[in-house]
């Protein structure tokens, strides 16, 4: 059963590693080697990774030295434990669900010889290697912090030896009770999930109300450090008195004596997810194999109405954006974050307007309405709902090709559906521009056409790039949603131009005073008339050929 256990453990995470670096270059697959799109992927995973490591090293250097001054750096490793679990819970909570419940393997798993105990425990250790990556990322640049930190201590007992074993143990039990947490967390969204004729609207609502928390914890990140800072010593006082097993934890992780005192949060950490494995593997068969019954609709007989082609081809778009969860949950982030932004405007909006001129006293009547439309541009370029639309055909694409229509006229319905998306996000941004920030007509116009051009051109990009870099052979929607080449590609060359026009409009609104409101708009919106209409040029000639030969 063991080497069982390995090997489903082995086949989930190797299967999930060569999907996510594996891309499909037209109609010549490479399914080995390494090539460009696996070492741009790889890259911005690394540059990520890197990225979150400086800040967690910057955070863990500016709270540990506070505790040092007031001799409490024994708090120090109790907080990075909570944080770290955190982490790694936000991180793999949704990934949980879908890991224990969703796999597509296991109806194959259980028609096998394979006792369905098996198959959970794989699931729960691959979801703690998923968690062990999220928290290494706090933990790593926590452990080198500390020993740049230990020299401020006073204390003279100390044993290395200790430190290391205690931070070792640190490693390998925080993700196992970030795990117990992740299952706790998919056990219920999937026990309520069953009952929701419609679950994927909950789980999109969910989802969007997590981000919501985060996005709110992430703008008030400076505030809670500045309070944490203020208040250590009264927050050591109450770990020490009220939460001892996490202050005799401290204590060993820091000096590395009493090393005993690791034993305690060891196990509630183990016989947690321990726990949750046995009560999981009652109900886990039935969990895995019930399924909900769709809800019958009432055949209404009605005659049938001749609609527009084009209408057509953007509603069936639009509709199936909105039928997988997915979908709307990683290509429909910028219609959340102009509302963020919509959001921050109408709260700071009297305080924009009173020190905008103060940095920039020379600066023209348009910097303000191109501030708001760059912004809210630079939003809707993380749109990438038409980057995976043609791979999402899948083998149903012959379908679409089979039909007498204009192959322009399925590039144009794919295209729009990226405004249609962050329309709503521009016009609540715009709305609140036009009430709490000093523009006039022209300028709210600005902020409200400029989003919708730069949407545009972003949907013909991703189409322009999924053509080029298709991808037909994925099992479940979000290999091309999430891991698809076409899809990094779009966002960064998307984000790049979209911030030209702005650069060179900006900067002289900045400093000139006299530098025409109507050049510096008339520029950002010629712009993008000429790169939507080279898209244009490309679909139609080159764009039509490939599309013939996919």
């Amino acid at each position: 059963m063991i080497k069982t256990i390995f090997d489903l453990v082995k086949i989930k995470i190797t299967g999930g590693v060569v999907s996510m670096i594996s891309f499909m270059r037209g109609r010549e697959a490479k399914t080995t080697g390494f090539s460009f799109g696996t070492a741009l992927i790889m890259a911005i995973v690394i540059i990520a990774f890197l990225f979150m490591m400086v800040f967690s090293f910057g955070l863990a250097m500016v709270v540990g030295f506070q505790m040092a001054m007031s001799r409490c750096l024994w708090l120090y490793y109790p907080l990075a434990f909570i944080v770290a679990t955190v982490f790694a819970f936000v991180g793999t909570v949704f990934a949980a669900q879908s890991y224990l419940f969703e796999s597509e393997d296991n109806e194959l798993l259980l028609s096998m010889p394979i006792k369905p105990s098996a198959v959970l425990i794989s699931r729960m250790l691959s979801l703690y290697v998923l968690n062990f990556v999220y928290s290494t990322i706090i933990l790593l640049p926590v452990g080198i912090a500390h020993r740049i930190l230990f020299r401020f201590k006073s204390l003279e007992v100390t044993n290395d030896i200790g430190i290391v074993f205690t931070y070792i143990v640190t490693l390998l039990i925080v993700p196992a009770l970030a795990t117990a947490l992740s299952c706790i967390m998919g056990y219920i969204i999937g026990k309520i999930s069953k009952k929701i004729p419609n679950k994927g609207i909950f789980t999109v609502i969910i989802g969007f109300t997590t981000i919501a928390v985060l996005a709110v914890l992430g703008l008030n990140l400076g505030p809670i450090i500045s309070a944490l800072i203020n208040y250590i010593d009264a927050i050591a006082i109450s770990v020490e008195e009220y939460l001892p097993v996490l202050y005799i934890y401290g204590i060993a992780a820091d000096v590395g004596t009493a090393v005993w005192g690791i034993i305690p949060i060891t196990i509630i950490s183990l016989g947690l997810p321990i726990l949750i494995y046995r009560y999981m593997s009652i109900n886990f068969l039935k969990l895995i194999t019930k399924k909900t019954a769709p809800k019958k609709k009432k055949y209404i007989r009605q005659s049938m109405k001749k609609t527009n082609i084009q209408y057509s081809l953007i509603k069936k778009e639009i509709g199936y954006f909105f039928s997988i969860p997915a979908y709307v949950m990683n290509a429909g982030m910028s219609t959340i974050m102009a509302v963020f932004l919509g959001v921050g405007i109408l709260l700071r909006g009297a305080e924009m307007n009173a020190w905008l001129p103060e940095m920039f006293p020379d600066a023209s009547n348009s910097l303000m309405p191109l501030a708001v439309g760059s912004s809210l541009a630079l939003c809707c370029t993380i749109n990438d709902v038409t980057a995976p639309s043609i791979s999402l055909e899948g083998k149903t694409l012959w379908l679409l090709k089979s039909t007498p229509i204009n192959a322009m006229k399925i590039f144009w319905g794919k295209a729009v559906l990226a405004p249609v998306v962050s329309l709503p996000g521009v016009l609540f941004t715009s709305i609140t521009s036009a009430l709490t920030l000093n523009m006039n007509v022209v300028d709210v116009l600005f902020v409200m056409i400029i989003p919708v051009l730069a949407c545009l051109f972003s949907g013909f990009l991703g189409v322009c790039i999924n053509l080029r870099i298709p991808r037909f052979d994925w099992s479940t929607e979000i290999t091309v949603i999430k891991q698809s080449l076409s899809v990094i590609i779009t966002l960064l060359v998307s984000m790049f131009f979209t911030a030209i026009p702005f650069v060179l409009a900006i900067v002289p609104a900045a400093y000139l005073e006299d530098f025409s409101t109507v050049t510096s708009y008339g520029l950002c919106i010629i712009y993008f008339i000429l790169l939507i209409g080279l898209e244009i040029f490309y679909l139609n000639t080159d764009g039509k050929k490939i599309w013939d030969t996919l």
